[in-house]
């Protein structure tokens, strides 16, 4: 699937030409310069060519992975270094350009009451956030019919509410049997990931629109088709993150807050304060436990140390070779993992205009392009931007993608356009700029939200985060609770740094 640009604004943050969750890169004398390798730590340098010692190697410089270094250095080991394919940091948080001095998360953003991980990280940092536009009202479009409605109900029909509900009841009480640290050792685990959320949704008869309304909230929620996604994993997420409504909802929500100047914001700090540790353009090929040691060998150096923390998800740290090989359930689950292909996309104006209409720029739909669109101007409504989700080609009414829309970017735009018109009314046609994330596109990173596939986390979910000698593994992914977002980011690197702390 190919995906350009229009009228894109460009990297920033980073000053490159990237999602945020989530893992979703400063000054010079930090040898960090908005998020690329200062001149003195160059590839053109040869010490950097020359094996340098460490006591801890993190790969990924992702928010777990600085996160995991951060921790490490305030226990006071001596020598970390960070190594990060990609010439910035960040992960899968990335802002982008919208206007001078204004930006746009192209990645993970939000936050919400109950990340208290990454919510304290952001305080530690000094950065703050801000509430997500939610005052007024949000549109519904089903089925060429356009409504309005105020607080967290869409106005469907009675008996796609009654479904809806009883739907949300019955997920809920499942979701409350699976344990969060170890979902496979649930009652009925096998069951439930011997089949995918889709296939469990095709079983049951609900009306029509409530099942919509399923398919589309975890399509976009997952960035997979539901018939790809286990269910096991569905009522994970859902028991391990506060329930649907808190994955769903704004306020009270964990779409609540924005990070003020972007949520890669988390990462460059980080970074800036971890200075020369922090090597960018250094993918990672091949790491060799010895008898007392690990040899990492990257782009530009190579670094024998203690302990090793790997901050990806398992799918992308399949790209690295391992001598000896890892056992062999952690690399039939880097193998099979999969990880969603979501993009985001977003219509720029001169001002949040649908405020003044008594909108709150929230609109859910069946409009293939657009099923769910937030406001996502900035703090001071400098400029007005709506973002939609684009994942991969779903099921059920409008989330069919056409081939033209997943492959021409001049299309997308179009529709986009035309939709935030049937939405928000023919304001939304002036708009002054268009941009799109493609998280397909990224060289290092496969995909953002991580899904998975029937059968995978019963055979090998529990080798997530099992220390194989001494390799340890942080990333989203190996959060326990809120897996995904950017805390469960937070927690994973937290974990990561006490196991190498307590080991050394």
């Amino acid at each position: 699937m190919t995906r350009g640009r229009v009228e894109a604004g460009s990297r920033t943050g980073g000053g490159v030409s990237r999602r945020e969750a989530l893992t979703a890169g400063g000054g010079a004398a930090a040898g960090v310069v908005l998020g690329r390798v200062a001149p003195a730590a160059a590839a053109d340098n040869p010490n950097w060519k020359r094996v340098k010692r460490a006591d801890v190697v993190v790969v990924g410089a992702g928010i777990s992975g600085l996160t995991a270094a951060r921790r490490l250095t305030q226990a006071g080991v001596k020598s970390v270094v960070v190594l990060e394919a990609d010439e910035r940091v960040g992960g899968r948080t990335l802002n982008l350009d919208v206007a001078p001095g204004v930006i746009t998360e192209g990645g993970g953003e939000w936050v919400g009451p109950g990340q208290d991980n990454v919510l304290k990280l952001i305080k530690e940092l000094g950065l703050s956030t801000f509430k997500t536009y939610i005052d007024g009202k949000t549109v519904y479009h089903y089925k060429g019919k356009r409504s309005t409605f105020a607080g967290t109900v869409p106005p469907m029909g009675a008996t796609a509410l009654v479904d809806y509900t009883q739907m949300e009841t019955v997920l809920e009480q499942m979701a409350a049997t699976v344990p969060p640290a170890a979902p496979w050792t649930a009652p009925n685990a096998v069951e439930w990931d011997g089949t995918t959320f889709g296939a469990w949704l095709d079983g049951h008869s609900i009306d029509a629109e409530a099942k919509w309304l399923f398919t589309m909230a975890f399509t976009i929620e997952f960035g997979e088709d539901p018939h790809e996604t286990s269910l096991l994993r569905v009522l994970h997420a859902i028991g391990s993150s506060g329930g649907i409504e808190h994955m769903i909802s704004v306020t009270g929500g964990a779409q609540e807050q924005r990070v003020v100047g972007g949520s890669q914001q988390i990462a460059l700090t980080m970074a800036k304060q971890l200075g020369r540790r922090v090597i960018l353009g250094s993918p990672v090929s091949t790491i060799q436990q010895r008898a007392s040691d690990v040899l990492v060998a990257s782009k530009r150096v190579t670094v024998r140390c203690k302990r090793v923390i790997i901050a990806m998800s398992p799918g992308d740290a399949d790209r690295i070779r391992f001598t000896p090989g890892l056992p062999a359930r952690r690399q039939t689950l880097q193998r099979k993992w999969k990880n969603g292909t979501e993009s985001k996309l977003f219509l720029v104006y001169d001002k949040p205009f649908w405020r003044t209409d008594g909108l709150n720029g929230q609109g859910y739909s069946d409009i293939s392009i657009a099923p769910y669109v937030s406001d996502n101007s900035p703090p001071d409504a400098s400029v007005g931007i709506l973002v939609t989700f684009m994942g991969t080609a779903g099921s059920g009414p409008g989330l069919t993608w056409s081939d033209e829309l997943l492959n021409d970017p001049n299309a997308r735009k179009a529709a986009f356009i035309d939709a935030a018109v049937k939405l928000f009314g023919p304001k939304a046609a002036n708009r002054t700029a268009y941009l799109e994330k493609d998280w397909s596109d990224e060289p290092w990173i496969k995909g953002c939200v991580s899904s998975r596939p029937a059968g995978l986390m019963t055979r090998y979910g529990n080798a997530s985060r099992e220390v194989c000698g001494r390799i340890h593994w942080a990333g989203t992914e190996t959060g326990v609770l809120l897996e995904g977002y950017m805390d469960g980011a937070v927690s994973a690197g937290e974990r990561a740094a006490k196991e190498v702390v307590d080991a050394l």
